[in-house]
């Protein structure tokens, strides 16, 4: 079965061409209806440009000075790419639409704050009519969030996104995967690799690369570990340094303490086997002294394991005392130094934050 070629081109101007003055994505496919044939394919600087002139006609700006401003933006002395014909489509949207143009001023300022979360998006009555215009804009936002770490929001907005009529659909899914990534989205994030890698056209090498590290680093993402509560954990220091402390935070801070408290009791059963085991393969032979000298992690000392001062107040978290001694016993012997750094801040921080108001 050969691939079927999907780009903005065919889908918007056949439905120019075909359906005269009937909407232009009246015969779109829904998002979610992405076959594994499809090929996101970006047009020709010739195809689009005729696409926006096509959607200039149809929003009855043809006789006013938008056409002449926009005109020198459509003249290329060599082939544009991607990324070349999306800016200049957003330069076009700006001049041409009060609503983009409102968009694009909000995110001037490279900042996060409440007020973009507060951009108006185009209506869902616009998304219908006007598929070029509505997921391009779109992307702009959720590609200006990205870039902000405001993986969760962009997320959303990217979840509204039918790549079939973005120009970059190779920028757009790959920022997509970015975020799937840091939220540590593996089933998500590995289906949107995918389609980058093998179903799209005019992938720039950096995206290909960067997204190629990006597969094998989820390929080896694993739940319940302690590389996960890491990333967690970096997951909730980047939620807080945008102030987001939301129900989604406290919600991710509860799954880094259940899964410490899980391989907490993992380690102290280990700990009662390999106790257990030892003690019967001793039980036959003669009376063994028990030794002056206890040995723990490269220590040794009079019968008591080392103390180290681990920077918390009086809690370490929510953690009762005897979890907390026996997760600080699990750090220092199983796992890398910086794991348990990580572990020890992110608690630290826990603790001393103040609780949510009710």
């Amino acid at each position: 079965m050969r691939n079927s070629r999907v780009g903005v081109t065919g889908l918007l101007l056949s439905a120019v061409l075909v359906c005269g003055n009937r909407p232009l994505a009246q015969a779109a496919p829904a998002p979610q209806t992405v076959s594994s044939t499809e090929v996101f394919a970006p047009p020709s600087a010739m195809d689009l440009k005729a696409a926006v002139f096509a959607w200039i006609q149809q929003s009855n700006l043809v006789e006013t000075p938008i056409v002449d401003a926009i005109a020198p933006s459509w003249q290329f002395e060599e082939k544009p790419s991607p990324e070349q014909l999306f800016d200049v489509l957003m330069r076009t949207f700006y001049l041409a639409d009060n609503d983009t143009r409102h968009l694009i001023d909000s995110c001037r300022n490279w900042t996060y704050s409440a007020s973009l979360l507060q951009i108006e998006l185009p209506s869902k009555d616009r998304d219908r009519n006007e598929p070029l215009l509505t997921n391009n804009v779109r992307y702009f936002l959720a590609r200006h969030l990205t870039l902000l770490t405001a993986y969760n929001d962009a997320l959303t907005i990217f979840d509204t996104i039918n790549p079939k009529y973005v120009v970059d659909p190779a920028g757009c899914l790959f920022h997509r995967a970015v975020c799937e990534q840091h939220l540590l989205m593996k089933s998500q994030g590995l289906k949107t690799l995918h389609l980058l890698l093998n179903q799209t056209q005019d992938v720039p090498v950096r995206y290909r690369k960067l997204a190629e590290l990006m597969e094998t680093d989820l390929q080896g993402v694993e739940e319940k570990t302690l590389d996960e509560v890491a990333r967690q954990m970096k997951d909730v220091q980047r939620r807080l340094s945008l102030q987001q402390t939301d129900e989604g935070v406290q919600q991710v801070e509860e799954k880094i303490i259940a899964t410490l408290d899980e391989l907490i009791k993992k380690m102290e059963d280990q700990q009662k086997q390999n106790s257990s085991s030892s003690s019967g393969a001793n039980s036959g032979g003669a009376p063994m002294n028990p030794a002056g000298d206890s040995y723990l992690g490269g220590v040794k000392g009079p019968g008591e394991t080392d103390k180290k001062e681990i920077g918390h107040k009086d809690h370490w978290g929510d953690l009762p005392p005897k979890a907390r001694e026996a997760a600080k016993n699990m750090l220092d012997q199983q796992f890398p130094a910086h794991y348990r750094q990580a572990v020890e801040e992110y608690l630290k921080k826990l603790a001393d934050r103040p609780a949510p108001a009710p």
